[in-house]
């Protein structure tokens, strides 16, 4: 044999060991839902209804359907899309009864080493429930490092809508405990003195330092946030602006946005290089938009970081200008806002009835935040917020 043949043989050799050796995946994620039904039509407002995304963080999945019999979800398939050589228990695709509180579905690993458990289930559509009061908190589940907070519709189902990067400055910040992330409970609350009774909670939302891994990847602060929607942890570092996804569907128009606050800015605004800008003083934020969720091919679409103030299908809006420096501190006295929502284009009731309008609402510690900039130390207290329905 040749030396040029045998050296050939060697490296495939070497080739076909280095792909032996690669270890399993070890991610054991739902990315993707579809179910599969003849008429979609029959149970969901639109066709787009019976497909979703889920984001990493999610271990609920819901599908919110029209106001059906529940006979209807006694035998359906959905189709679960895996992350690589992930297997599921039951079986993906297999016909399943939803008709009660769901089905938990086990997805585990590659390697099988690791498994993660999920409940997919099917609820009437319910508007969003309008009084924020944000007494509704606890730890997310999984490793119980960061808050998050959750509501309930008329009904009294758990409504999952509202959303923080509390997960994304897990991934600079991974030693910090949940009390020093940008979004957290307090207990300085308006109470009785502003008319407002059972209120124990308020929403602490601070401008924090990132550390040395977020000055790495040139983001070097993280305002603390609240906002209806959802936050895709994975594309945190790679597209921040992508991944925060504003929005949920409602079926009656806001007119009016009002709440309670109180604003400290931090001592120093910097800009992403993190260098001081002299003279500019932080500023909080707080808006509500209303917008169209489809475009006119009938696709679904989700207003991001970078459009959620400019794009095109928004139809109304109300943003809270000229926020007062109050003080943060117990005794420091709380501000009220009331605000309209501006209209800019008529309002069309049949779309509105099939769910075809999304609305956020959101608060942040540092106006350009979502840009890495602002001022460490700028904290915003939010209680006792809402949105007027017509």
């Amino acid at each position: 044999m040749s030396k040029k043949l045998f050296l050939f043989f060697l490296a495939c050799a070497a080739f076909t060991s280095c792909i032996q050796e690669e270890p399993l995946n070890s991610e054991c994620d739902i990315e993707a839902c579809r179910v599969v039904l003849d008429d979609p039509m029959a149970v969901f407002y639109a066709e787009a209804d019976a497909e979703c995304s889920v984001i990493s963080v999610d271990t609920m999945i819901t599908f919110y359907t029209r106001d059906v019999k529940r006979e209807l979800l006694k035998s359906v398939a959905v189709q679960l899309q895996l992350t690589e050589g992930a297997t599921v228990s039951p079986e993906n695709g297999s016909v399943q009864d939803f008709s009660g509180e769901g089905v938990r579905y086990t997805v585990t690993s590659q390697d099988g080493q690791w498994k993660r458990r999920y409940l997919v289930r099917f609820l009437p559509k319910e508007s969003l429930n309008p009084k924020f009061d944000f007494e509704s908190v606890e730890l997310e589940p999984t490793k119980q490092k960061y808050f998050q907070w959750f509501a309930f519709d008329n009904s009294g189902a758990r409504q999952d809508l509202w959303a923080t990067g509390n997960s994304g400055f897990a991934l600079s910040r991974s030693s910090a405990k949940p009390m020093e992330y940008p979004t957290v409970p307090w207990d300085d609350v308006v109470g009785e003195a502003q008319g407002v009774s059972g209120s124990t909670k308020a929403v602490k939302l601070e401008t924090c330092n990132t550390g040395s891994f977020g000055a790495m990847v040139n983001m070097r602060l993280a305002a603390g946030n609240l906002f209806l929607g959802t936050f895709d942890t994975e594309n945190a570092l790679k597209d921040a602006m992508a991944a925060t996804r504003f929005g949920v569907p409602v079926n009656r128009f806001p007119v009016r946005f009002r709440g309670y606050y109180k604003f400290k800015p931090g001592e120093k605004f910097q800009d992403r290089q993190g260098k001081a800008v002299e003279g500019k003083v932080d500023a909080p934020d707080a808006y509500a938009v209303l917008y169209r969720n489809t475009d006119k091919n009938g696709n679904r679409i989700t207003l991001q970081g970078d459009d959620v103030l400019t794009h095109a299908n928004i139809v109304a809006m109300a943003r809270v200008e000229n926020f007062l420096h109050t003080g943060v501190e117990q005794g420091d006295p709380w501000k009220y806002f009331d605000l309209k929502l501006e209209y800019k284009e008529e309002k069309d009731y049949e779309l509105l009835y099939n769910y075809g309008y999304n609305l956020t609402v959101v608060f942040s510690s540092s106006v350009k935040g979502a840009e890495f900039e602002g001022a460490i130390g700028s904290v915003l207290l939010v209680d006792e917020a809402e949105i007027v329905f017509e």
